[in-house]
């Protein structure tokens, strides 16, 4: 990840970017975030999954680290519905092709089918969005803010966890030739990682905000 005030020709650079942010609908807050914040960041992120209840595992922060920069924001309730789950309830899918019409523990359909980072994954569960429901097949729900697929298991024997993907980031994505940026994502951080972000940011601790982080390469333009 290069220095935050670098940029790439023709482009905004990430000063703006962190400007262009602070702008949007719903975000009160905005901030270029160092290498070494980031750092702590995946630190907390790893010893999280360790911890964790249940098996986790943080996609989305690894691939954080994989960009030049990274701008933490603070969200209250008007920002938009995020583009796609924050988070899925997966098992690993090898050597098997998404197939239409395949039945319970068959191949996995079309659409039921995550890929993140190279692995492919069938979506056992996911965050509930208001723009997904209803659903169109047999569903479990966990308390409101999380459904299961219990038709989709391919074998009780083959391990499942909660994956926390990378997203896109729209606002970002669709002016990537002006702003001079590209492989745009963002991540939901965890409770712990979500404080560290706001020490370091000065954002406020009030629990009806939520932290994002969006990272994104800059792009060397004539």
């Amino acid at each position: 990840m290069s220095g935050a005030g670098s940029g790439a020709a023709g482009g905004a650079g990430p000063a703006a970017i962190e400007g262009l942010l602070a702008g949007l609908p719903g975000i009160v807050g905005a901030k270029l975030v160092s290498r070494n914040v980031l750092e702590r960041v995946a630190a907390e992120e790893g010893r999280y999954e360790k911890s964790a209840f249940l098996p986790l595992k943080n996609e989305g922060v690894r691939q954080v680290m994989e960009r030049q920069a990274a701008v933490a924001v603070l969200k209250d309730h008007h920002f938009r519905e995020p583009p796609a789950p924050t988070v899925y309830l997966v098992e690993r899918i090898s050597g098997e092709a998404p197939a239409e019409g395949a039945g319970p523990g068959g191949a996995a359909r079309a659409g039921q089918v995550l890929e993140a980072d190279g692995e492919r994954y069938r979506v056992l569960g996911e965050e509930v969005l208001a723009s997904r429901r209803p659903y169109a097949e047999k569903t479990l729900f966990l308390a409101d803010s999380f459904v299961l697929f219990p038709e989709r298991r391919a074998s009780p024997a083959r391990p499942s966890f909660f994956l926390i993907p990378p997203l896109g980031f729209p606002e970002l994505e669709r002016r990537q030739e002006e702003l001079g940026v590209c492989r745009v994502i963002s991540i939901s951080p965890s409770s712990q990682s979500d404080l560290i972000l706001r020490e370091a940011c000065g954002f406020p601790v009030d629990t009806s905000l939520a932290t994002l982080l969006v990272g994104f390469d800059l792009t060397a333009r004539p």
